[in-house]
């Protein structure tokens, strides 16, 4: 009986230490891999002198998201201009970007991409225009999402260029603020 007895202790402490090798290694390993577990991020912002009324009848539109991005779309379709509706984006050069619209207000809306040529997935956006009060407003266009096939920086390039054509779409119909 004796015998057993040290014999039992001696496995139950070498698997504590198993388990706690194995707790240790899983912490390790999540924090080794950041950008496998945490979204990216892209901002653009601009302040234009005009109303957010003004702004938003021209870069607001569901289906008028060619408006800010007119060098790089040939055709848009839509099953409605309400969340949960879908939209088709022609890219020219070929490839199609399917998006659904996941929530809506008077001048801001939020997508997400189902399907796309574009290196990203887990991509969520919103764009939208904020009254400033004095006949101005900002226009933003922001999402998070996570490189797919491309490092971390190339998708955070990718997304930014194209956010920053939009801009400069709305600063060449816009007075805006530098």
């Amino acid at each position: 009986m004796n015998i057993i007895t040290p014999f039992k202790q001696n496995i139950i402490n070498k698997c504590k230490c198993w388990s706690s090798l194995v707790f240790v290694l899983a912490l390790l390993g999540c924090n080794s891999m950041p950008s496998a577990i945490e979204k990216l991020h892209v901002e653009k912002t601009l302040i234009i002198n005009a109303t957010a009324q003004q702004v938003w009848a021209f870069a607001g539109k569901w289906t008028g998201i060619d408006n800010l991005a007119p060098t790089a779309i040939t055709h848009i379709s839509s099953n409605g201009n309400e969340v949960g509706s879908f939209r088709m984006i022609n890219l020219k050069g070929g490839g199609v970007i399917e998006e659904e619209m996941v929530n809506k207000s008077a001048t801001s809306y939020s997508y997400i991409i189902k399907k796309s040529p574009l290196p990203v997935s887990n991509y969520k956006s919103t764009i939208g225009v904020k009254d400033l009060g004095d006949g101005t407003s900002e226009f933003s266009w922001k999402s998070s999402f996570m490189a797919d096939g491309v490092s971390d920086a190339d998708a955070i390039k990718i997304i930014t260029e194209l956010y920053e054509g939009g801009l400069e779409v709305l600063k060449n119909k816009y007075p805006y603020k530098k």
